[in-house]
């Protein structure tokens, strides 16, 4: 490996502790000031956010660190030596990414279990028994990363064939799938985790139809959906496109919220649909799939010129640079983190100004955000630089003042 190759990633590692450091150090005093800022907020809201952080920085750290053993090690060309196929790529593609998938779903099992189950019952956010934690796991493994093991052999054909523009090939590839699977989700791939029941024709669905027709939406369903028996916790989206549309209101949400405060969340979901969220994402997913991708072409080919071998990989067709694509992948998406929340943020300070205008009720507003908060234990507010690196959502001192202050014509 290059000399230069070496100090570049113990650079970046260095970088990734300082980072990790420095969101600890303004997450604790954060803490600290809104101890002072508001005294009623239970201690527990507190430790929920210690552990929660520290899971985090480990998570980051093997988001990075994991790829790179396989890379350094030589245990991913190990692996497809193992299984190649010299008359297939396809198959090749396919064992390859089956032992791998399978092998992150296992190194990361541990610290999944810790942080979806068991803080979840230690602080009393879920309702979930270990058998369905492990059903919802693996249908998660299975849709999620299992199946591209079918697919893997796309990129690395692409490569073959052209090696100076695979990436945009594959860009343009991958914006149909993206639309697809927006248009297909709430017909085939959500139904796999939760039962979805229509509410259409009870009293709360007959309200949210008429929110629908004032909107100019009519034609999109309504469904409940058996949160319940995963979380205490309360949520509501909109989801799909043309015919596919509908509002999905947890459970919980509706056993915990007055009728008002629901019609709010549901007037917020609407607010998304109106507002072309769903293409403006796809547009904006597009757009920066196609420039993180010519960035994972450009430092992928950089990173192996300067390794010498030491992978095992001397060409970037060769599917065991699966970590190494990833790496890069995960590098760049890191890098983007900001830019990409700074776009949620805003798209949901328009989804609220929606919400009051539609309903034109402050008060259901406030009130129902307030208690997603406190039911789920969260902060008033992180620290500024978890905000811009993390938060989708504003926080909820902004929501809350905003809600209070939108002017209403």
């Amino acid at each position: 490996m290059d000399r230069k190759l070496k100090i570049t990633i113990a650079l970046f590692f260095i970088f990734l502790l300082g980072f990790i450091f420095f969101v600890l150090v303004s997450e604790y005093l954060n803490m600290e000031k809104l101890k002072l800022e508001y005294p009623n907020l239970s201690e527990e809201v507190y430790d929920l956010r210690k552990d929660s952080l520290m899971v985090w920085a480990l998570r980051l750290i093997l988001q990075f660190l994991i790829p790179l053993l396989f890379l350094t090690s030589r245990f991913s060309y190990r692996i497809r030596y193992l299984i190649e196929s010299e008359r297939s790529i396809f198959l090749t593609g396919l064992f390859y990414g089956i032992i791998y998938f399978i092998l992150m779903f296992l190194i990361h099992l541990p610290l999944n279990y810790y942080s979806s189950y068991i803080l979840a019952h230690k602080y009393g956010l879920s309702n979930q028994t270990f058998a369905r934690w492990i059903e919802v796991a693996i249908k998660r493994f299975l849709v999620n990363n299992l199946s591209l093991s079918l697919f893997i052999f796309i990129p690395f054909y692409l490569m073959y064939r052209s090696p100076r523009t695979w990436w945009l090939q594959l860009s343009f590839l991958i914006i149909p799938v993206i639309i697809f699977i927006v248009f297909i989700s709430p017909f085939i791939i959500d139904p796999i985790f939760n039962k979805y029941t229509s509410i259409e024709d009870e009293k709360l669905g007959q309200e949210i139809t008429s929110l629908l027709h004032k909107a100019g939406i009519e034609d999109a369903k309504i469904y409940k959906v058996d949160k319940s028996k995963d979380t205490k916790t309360m949520n509501a989206y909109m989801t799909g496109i043309f015919h596919s549309k509908r509002i999905v209101l947890w459970d919980t949400t509706i056993d915990n919220l007055e009728e008002s405060e629901v019609l709010s969340i549901t007037a917020h979901e609407i607010g998304h649909y109106i507002s072309f969220h769903i293409w403006k994402l796809i547009v904006f997913s597009s757009l920066g799939t196609i420039l993180i991708l010519f960035l994972v072409f450009i430092t992928s080919n950089w990173i192996l010129n300067l390794s010498n071998g030491s992978f095992g990989i001397r060409r970037l067709h060769d599917v065991a640079a699966v970590p190494l694509l990833l790496l890069v992948l995960n590098f760049y998406l890191f890098l983007s983190s900001p830019i990409s929340n700074y776009v949620s943020r805003y798209m949901e300070v328009e989804a609220d100004s929606y919400e009051i205008i539609l309903t034109e009720d402050r008060e259901s507003a406030v009130s129902a955000m307030e208690k997603l908060y406190r039911q789920s234990l969260g902060l008033p507010r992180p620290s500024k630089i978890y905000k811009i690196w993390y938060h989708t959502h504003p926080t909820l001192e902004e929501r809350v003042d905003f809600y209070k202050t939108f002017p209403i014509d």
